[in-house]
């Protein structure tokens, strides 16, 4: 509209020109296009220069490390069973929740209210998840919940977090609640109430979209319970192929680092993972393990979001995978 508006203006100088000063044709339309074109350049680098100011990898850095400091005031970006189940009984309407489960599971049974996508669709509907209400994502066990919820609140979805320990293992056995087999209910089919804010959330919503690409061909990055065994192995056959991070607290508790940990393994506490980010390795296989898979999941999201694809997520924790159900060797202080 500018460059239009500009061409008028500048066309009517010509004929003025030529009632006025008698100017050839020629030399006016030379000078009309002559500047067109320097509009046009002037445009072009005011918009490479706003491209320029917004550093996507800063953006991307600088909301992983508000991620983990969000983590260390004491938000762990999962709610309990208990208190969804809550929600769901006083009013099914004021949250909502996302279940990422295979399709026939969640057509057998879900949480009442709740809605399916599979776990790589979630970053393609983001414009359907609400921003005015809690929104929970659940899973089988929490963990492919909490890549889930890790990537969606470096989206900007800040009212989103995971269904602690998930259907099975949360809500169904430790919660004793019921489903509800109610059919398909897709969450595709809700309107669109969300879109990026600011140029900023452009790039983070950019990336999210792209990491769910990733997530649906499988590129997830979790290390199975059957694979525990041969990554012990490894780190023992060459411990500096593999960097092993243990997220657990430091200290204060019956399963922390203190107690037990993983031969080579190194401690940076959820809440303070920000601090490792610097010089995170990208050139051998990275493992993050917690208690449960959980809070692990969470990281692996925020580093697949930030281009790790080296990082890996031991399935099931230190404590919950490597130990109860594995019974791998461990140092004990």
């Amino acid at each position: 509209m500018k460059k239009l508006h500009l061409l008028f203006l500048l066309l009517a100088a010509v004929v003025m020109m030529f009632s006025v000063f008698g100017c050839t044709e020629e030399a006016a339309v030379e000078e009309v296009e002559e500047a067109v074109e320097e509009e046009e350049a002037v445009e072009e680098a005011e918009e490479e220069a706003e491209e320029e100011a917004v550093d996507a990898d800063a953006v991307l850095m600088e909301t992983a490390l508000a991620y983990f400091d969000h983590v260390a005031a004491g938000n762990n970006n999962m709610t309990n069973f208990n208190d969804i189940k809550e929600m769901v009984d006083e009013d099914p309407e004021s949250l909502l929740i996302i279940d990422i489960r295979s399709a026939d599971d969640f057509e057998e049974g879900h949480i009442p209210g709740s809605v399916y996508a599979d776990r790589g669709e979630v970053a393609g509907l983001m414009n359907r998840i609400p921003k005015d209400k809690p929104v929970f994502i659940a899973c089988f066990t929490g963990q492919n919940a909490g890549y889930t919820t890790a990537y969606l609140r470096m989206a900007g979805f800040d009212n989103v977090t995971s269904l602690f320990y998930g259907i099975n293992l949360g809500w169904t056995e430790r919660g004793g609640f019921d489903l509800e087999g109610t059919g398909m209910n897709h969450m595709e089919d809700l309107p669109e109430v969300s879109s990026p804010g600011s140029p900023e959330e452009e790039i983070l919503w950019a990336r999210a979209e792209a990491y769910g690409d990733e997530i649906a061909d499988g590129q997830i990055g979790f290390i199975p319970l059957d694979a525990h065994e041969d990554l012990y192995a490894d780190m023992q056959a060459d411990p500096d192929s593999v960097m092993f991070y243990d997220i657990r607290a430091a200290s204060g508790g019956d399963h922390d680092f203190d107690q037990y940990y993983v031969e080579h393994a190194v401690n940076v506490p959820f809440g303070q993972f920000g601090s490792a980010l610097d010089e995170f390795p990208s050139d051998v296989t990275a493992v993050v393990a917690c208690y449960s898979g959980q809070t692990s999941a969470q990281t692996l999201g925020v580093l697949r979001m930030l281009g790790f694809d080296n990082a890996r997520s031991l399935l099931y924790g230190v404590r919950d995978g490597w130990v109860e159900r594995n019974d791998l060797p461990v140092v004990t202080p």
